[in-house]
Parts: structure tokens; sequence; C-alpha cells
């Protein structure tokens, strides 16, 4: 059994032994390593520069609960709610779906880095600098496909909330300061709108539905009751049991009437409070900053790691290629 003193002086040998191996091809270590680390610096300087905005905003209405809402706001937008009780799944459902994608895509944005010529807005099909092959079969079509898959792929607009706060981050960054900024704007706008107008929408058209219902009811109930008179009237002094069937049918019509314009008078009234309170709204907490240094590549972080791992494979490649070439001798000793 080995003591721990030999164990140390095995080791000291392997080690011995290695450096001996790379020292033998120590222009191949060199050449690796300056293979790797010249990709590395030219990842580093080469990558195209991006720039990130952050807004804070919580959402807050005035009445009912906040998933509710959240959840009515994600129909109308025409996206699946089959989140669970998480309401900031709502929100990014909205802000990653075609219409709000589709809309970014048909804006043209100042550009104020990313082009020589910053003083004419652009989309971001040439922001993003992409010629189509307009000679393909639906080039259009393919190429908005492609940039919309782009969009939510590729992390251009990233959406969390703070569970505990209820705070919500949004986050855009794109190759140049301004787009970054604008488009962080822009969907904060798109929401505010669809919260404002189509909520507002909703709750209007569902107070003018129950008051339409209202009416009808009404007039039923009038009718019942002067049905119940005139039978009533005419029939003073049969004494009669089918009179007296019929005279509880009409009061059953008139009842039942009643009541029914009781319950709508009561959802009438809740569908007035509604339309005048329950308006949610994005407040924001931190507003967007046109950024001023970019976010990525990071360069420093890319050049360390690079160096590291030029390092690792120098050696490793040198230590390989001389077990190789030992390797390759003792096949031709016995060849």
């Amino acid at each position: 059994m080995q003591t721990e003193s030999e164990e140390e002086i095995d080791l000291l040998e392997l080690m011995l032994s290695i450096m001996k191996r790379i020292l033998k091809h120590k222009v191949l270590a060199i050449f690796v390593f300056v293979l790797i680390s010249g990709v590395a610096f030219a990842l580093a300087f080469l990558s195209s520069p991006f720039y990130q905005t952050e807004a804070k905003i919580i959402y807050q209405t005035s009445g009912g609960s906040q998933t509710g809402g959240l959840n009515a706001l994600a129909m109308l937008a025409g996206v699946s709610t089959s989140k669970g009780d998480d309401p900031s799944a709502y929100l990014q459902d909205i802000i990653l779906s075609n219409n709000m994608l589709q809309s970014i895509l048909a804006e043209k944005w100042k550009v104020s880095k990313a082009l020589p010529d910053t003083s004419t807005p652009v989309n971001l099909q040439t922001l993003w600098k992409i010629k189509p092959d307009t000679t393909k079969e639906n080039w259009q079509t393919k190429l908005e496909y492609s940039m919309l898959s782009s969009l939510k792929k590729d992390k251009y607009i990233v959406f969390s909330q703070d569970k505990k706060s209820g705070v919500i981050t949004l986050s855009t960054e794109f190759q140049d300061p301004q787009v970054s900024f604008d488009i962080n704007k822009f969907i904060y706008s798109q929401l505010s709108d669809i919260l404002k107008n189509k909520m507002h929408f909703k709750a209007a058209e569902n107070r003018k539905f129950t008051e339409a219902r209202l009416l009808e009811v009404k007039d039923n109930l009038k009718e019942a009751e002067e049905n119940l008179r005139r039978f009533r009237q005419r029939n003073r002094l049969r004494i009669d049991p089918a009179d007296e069937l019929e005279d509880a049918r009409l009061q059953r019509d008139v009842l039942t009437n009643q009541e029914i314009m009781i319950q709508l008078q009561k959802q009438y009234e809740i569908a007035k409070i509604d339309e005048a309170r329950d308006m949610p709204v994005l407040d924001v907490i931190d507003i967007p900053m046109k950024p001023i240094e970019k976010s990525k590549p990071k360069r420093k972080m890319i050049i360390l790691a690079g160096e590291a791992a030029a390092i690792f494979f120098a050696l490793l490649f040198a230590a390989l290629y001389d077990v190789f070439l030992e390797k390759k001798n003792v096949w031709r000793k016995y060849a």
C-alpha cells in the first residue's frame, strides 16, 4: 500500500512527464493557443453590439382579482390562458403575441448608431440587414415568419415578474440603443392601450347587454301584468276550476318576470360600477432610459474565457500529439 509521500512522488512524476511531452511540441502548443485566442478576440470585437433598456412597471386595478382581469385581457388578445394563476404569464403572452410583434415589425425606428445613415427611420429588416431571396415562392410570408420567430426565440424582448412584489420588468435588447429604448416604450404604450380601451370596451359591452335584457324583461312583465288584469276583469263573477288554473298561470308569469327583472337590475348596477371603476392600469415605477453602454458582447469575459480555453487546449493538444507519436512508433516497430 502506497504511503502519502509515495503518492505525492508519483503525482509529481506524472506532472513532469506531461510537461516533457508538451515541451517537445511547444510549437504546436503555441499554434493552438494563438488560434483559439484569435477566435476569442474575433468574437469579442467583431460581434454586433447590443444595447438593453429596462422598464419596471406594476399592474393595478381598482376592483376584482388581478389574475381574472389579466385572464380576460389575454383572451381579448386572442392568446391562450392555460397558465394557471400566474398573472405574469398572461401579459407575457400578449407581449409575445403575433399581433404585438407584427406591429413592431411594421413600425419604422429611429437609429442612432447601428447604421451609417441615422437620419432616416428604418424597420427591423433593414436594421438586421436581412436580404430576402425574392425568387422564392411566398418569400414575403416566409420572411415575416422568420423575423417573428427571431423576435420570440432570440430574447430581443424579455418579460419577468417578481412573485413577491408583483413588479414587472420589461427588457428590450437590440443592436441600437435608440431602437431598444423606443421599442420598450412602444410595447408599454400598446399594453396600456389594450388595458384602457379593450378592457373598458368589454365592461361597456357587458353593461349594454344587461341594459338591453333588462328593458326586454320590463316589457315582458308589463305584458304579463296586463294579461292578468284583463283576465281577472273578464272573469270576476265566474267560479270555474279552469279559470282558477289560468289565473294561477298568469300570476306565475308575472312573478317570474318580476324575479328576473330584480336579478337583472342588480347585475345592471354591478355592470355600471365595473365600467366606472374596474379599469386596470400599468404604472411605471422605473422609467426606461436610453442605454449608453452596450450590454453585450462582454468583451473582457469573452477574452478571459478564451485565454483560459486556449491555454488548456494548447497543453492538451501538445500532450496528446506526443502520445500519438509514441504509439505510432510502437506500431511501426511491431509492424
